[in-house]
């Protein structure tokens, strides 16, 4: 049994690091501490309004054509809240650009049970659903507030909040 709860605290970690290499960085909330951005980085505010809890939400992003990805998972390998918020942050300084506003392309998928999180984030392919693409000009030390509609059966959808 501690077997197993270490190598499944060993693939959370690596997961966690694959997302710092990326340039991206994972936040966490405190109730009623809602975090903001720095001025040096872009931060997206994820609403879920779901059907069903999720395993994952796996993220792959293009920042002015760099590429990364990474990804949301509990650490305790429960299933994220259909209503959950959650947070994601695009560091500058792990871009290469000096520039303030950046074209941001987003490409989302849930990955509907639960699933040991991994550096390629490849996950079986009926257990992952893929939504279209979302790009934005994003600006550095701004927030910008998303929301995942949808189910399993129907597909997700992510929309910008006006």
């Amino acid at each position: 049994m501690g077997k197993n709860i270490g190598k499944a605290l060993l693939v959370f970690i690596a997961f966690i690091l694959a997302a710092v290499m990326s340039g991206c960085g994972l936040i966490n909330s405190l109730p009623g501490d809602e975090p903001h951005a720095s001025g040096d980085e872009i931060m997206l505010r994820i609403q879920l309004d779901l059907r069903e809890d999720i395993g994952l939400l796996v993220i792959d992003h293009d920042v002015d054509g760099e590429n990364g990805s990474g990804g949301i998972s509990n650490a305790d390998g429960s299933m994220i809240k259909r209503d959950e918020i959650l947070y994601w942050t695009f560091d500058k300084q792990f871009f290469d650009s000096s520039a303030d506003e950046v074209d941001l392309t987003l490409r989302f998928a849930v990955v509907t049970e639960y699933c040991n999180p991994n550096y390629d984030n490849i996950y079986p392919d009926e257990l992952t659903v893929p939504m279209e693409e979302i790009s934005f000009d994003a600006h550095f030390g701004e927030s910008y507030d998303l929301k995942i509609t949808g189910d399993r059966t129907n597909g997700y959808r992510c929309q910008l909040a006006e």
